[in-house]
């Protein structure tokens, strides 16, 4: 009988969820997350797409290329603004508009030079990007105070001195030519008009996608279809960190116990926040009435079991989770997921099939040590997918031993400004109006950022040019590893998540007991003591060791020589670390 293909990880256009609207919003409301979109996805070919964890890629590059478009429409006008007349030759109005754009750039320029001296800086946030800010606010001030002076009014009055020529220049030039100044007013209505008209445009879009049932495109571009194979693809290609020799090593973190290193190879899956270190090993011996018989009497010669046949019936195990009532349904999705690293793949294009058949995956499992890692992933999604918790297990049986280890990630909510559309009062046709009218306040800014005209440019260039992709021959000195999963990269930090983090930690929890206790039942219908493996799993659900990301928690343990595990030594944690008591 011919083997069947492996069905893809998961169809990411069965389900329309919220992750996915929120991602579609977000091209419109957050400029680096637009370029994020299209730098790295839309137009690197020769890198791997990300797999897709409760959204679905497609439409976000849709509306990537659609926020790209609005937002180069108006900086291609207010460059045309002052090229067009000039090439037309009409250089006095082509000077009074370059004069009107200056002297919005200086007012938005001192408008930020006054804001930022009045912020207290006990408010302040201490993130990247506005410590960017807060870095190019020195650097004005700098450029208008050389001595560095903390009065801003010094650096006030400097622009209010630079506005003096181009205003002075405009008004001779306007009085001097009159008719190239009615020109002129009548270009700036014209933007004024396109302003209002995109601020609008920008708002029936986002009103769309929060009502629209689908947002995939009935017709998918070249790229999108590689997009849409690649996230829903078993095979994932994980980046590999650079050597310590190739690099400056930096201290490592004695309080990070990790088997994966500061690196996760799960990308899209979220940041790692549980782990079992080291895996579980259990010798697979035979059941007897006399613990102290020999070690050649207990133990199978020959496994009893191949590591595919632990894997289906996890898989099975978990899959009876969905036929709850709904009331209490704990949804669970499980998939097959093998990872590969970019630079096993660059030397064996073969680690990378075009089809994987349940044969080929079998003999991944059955595999010990090869360069392909399979994992069963378990993933279970909360509030529409904001969420979602992934518990990956690796088993392997290997030297007479069963060994089994678990990771879990977790990918939390978007940001609020790409969920604010579902707001009272942010859509409609209000919010249609108030959008077109706070478009124009953003003028100024565009003035200042019109060079960015270049980069949607490029990106354009990019995707006439290149292929759609780039990934499935072999070149020279290209890696194509993922780089970046851009649901992770808009997804909270999980130490800043709040009351979810119970319910998010009681899911896993239950994935992770069913999957131990699934394994134990398994290995009695397969003749091996199962004792040894249930105590190691009572153990490690009682141990309270996890991995929060940044930090680990380490309770109900105790090490050395008589140790002993007290009531003073369960002592707060934080808000991180769950309770470890009980029994599972």
């Amino acid at each position: 009988m011919a083997a069947t293909p492996v069905r893809l990880a998961k169809d990411s256009g069965e389900e329309l969820t919220a992750a996915t609207r929120h991602l579609c919003a977000g091209p419109y409301v957050d400029e680096h997350f637009r370029d994020l979109v299209i730098d790295k996805v839309c137009t690197s070919p020769h890198r791997r797409v990300a797999p897709s964890y409760g959204f679905d890629i497609v439409p976000v590059m849709r509306h990537a290329w659609r926020a790209a478009t609005l937002i180069a429409l108006l900086r291609v006008t207010l460059l045309g603004s002052v090229i067009a007349p000039a090439c037309a030759g009409a250089l006095p109005a082509s000077l009074l508009m370059a004069c009107g754009l200056a002297l919005l750039w200086l007012l938005r320029l001192a408008l930020l030079i006054h804001r930022g001296d009045r912020e207290p800086r006990a408010v302040r946030k201490s993130g990247q990007r506005d410590k960017e800010r807060q870095h190019r606010h020195r650097r004005r001030l700098q450029w208008f105070l050389p001595r560095r002076r903390s009065e801003k009014s010094r650096a006030l009055q400097r622009i209010g001195g630079i506005a003096l020529g181009p205003a002075t220049t405009g008004l001779v030039t306007g009085i001097t030519h009159p008719r190239h100044l009615a020109m002129a007013l009548c270009i700036g209505a014209g933007i004024v008009v396109l302003y209002l008209t995109v601020g609008a445009t920008r708002q029936l879009q986002l009103n769309q996608i929060l009502r629209a049932p689908t947002l995939r495109p009935a017709r998918l571009s070249s790229r999108q279809r590689v997009a849409d194979v690649q996230q829903r693809d078993v095979h994932t290609v994980y980046r590999r960190p650079r050597h310590s020799q190739d690099e400056e090593a930096a201290d490592d973190d004695p309080t990070m116990f990790t088997l994966f290193g500061e690196e996760s190879p799960f990308i899209g899956a979220g940041e790692i926040v549980y782990q079992w270190n080291p895996p579980m090993s259990v010798q697979l011996l035979r059941p007897v009435e006399d613990d102290d018989a020999p070690l050649h009497e207990r133990e199978h010669p020959v496994p009893p079991f191949q590591a595919h046949q632990l894997v289906d019936h996890l898989r099975d195990a978990v899959r009876l989770l969905n036929t709850d009532s709904h009331d209490v349904r704990l949804p669970a999705q499980v998939k097959d997921r093998v990872y590969v690293s970019e630079t096993a793949v660059a030397a064996d294009r073969s680690l990378l099939p075009q089809k994987l058949t349940d044969e080929d995956l079998r003999q991944i499992i059955n595999t010990p040590g090869s360069r392909g890692h399979h994992f069963l992933e378990v993933t279970t999604p909360l509030e529409g997918a904001e969420y979602v918790a992934t518990v990956l297990l690796h088993v392997s049986v290997r030297g007479r031993t069963l060994i089994i280890s678990t990771a879990a990630c977790v990918l939390a909510h978007t940001p609020r400004s790409f969920q604010r559309t579902a707001e009272f009062g942010q859509h409609g046709l209000i919010a249609v109006i108030w959008a077109a009218l706070r478009e124009l306040s953003t003028i100024p800014r565009q003035v200042q950022q019109s060079w960015r005209i270049v980069l949607y440019l490029r990106a354009l260039f990019k995707s006439l040019v290149l292929p759609p992709d780039l990934t499935s021959t072999p070149i020279r000195n290209v890696l194509i590893g993922s780089r970046v999963s851009i649901r992770e990269h808009a997804a909270q930090a999980w130490s800043k998540v709040q009351l979810e983090k119970t319910d998010i930690l009681g899911r896993m929890k239950t994935i992770e007991q069913r999957l131990l206790r699934a394994a134990g039942d398994f290995l009695l219908t397969k003749d091996v003591d199962a004792a040894e493996f249930n105590n190691r799993a009572l153990k490690i659900i009682n141990s309270g060791i996890f991995n929060f990301g940044d930090n680990n928690v380490i309770s109900n343990n105790a090490v050395g020589d008589a140790a002993q595990v007290g009531a003073a030594a369960n002592h707060d944690t934080g808000a991180g670390a769950p309770s470890s008591g009980g029994t599972p």
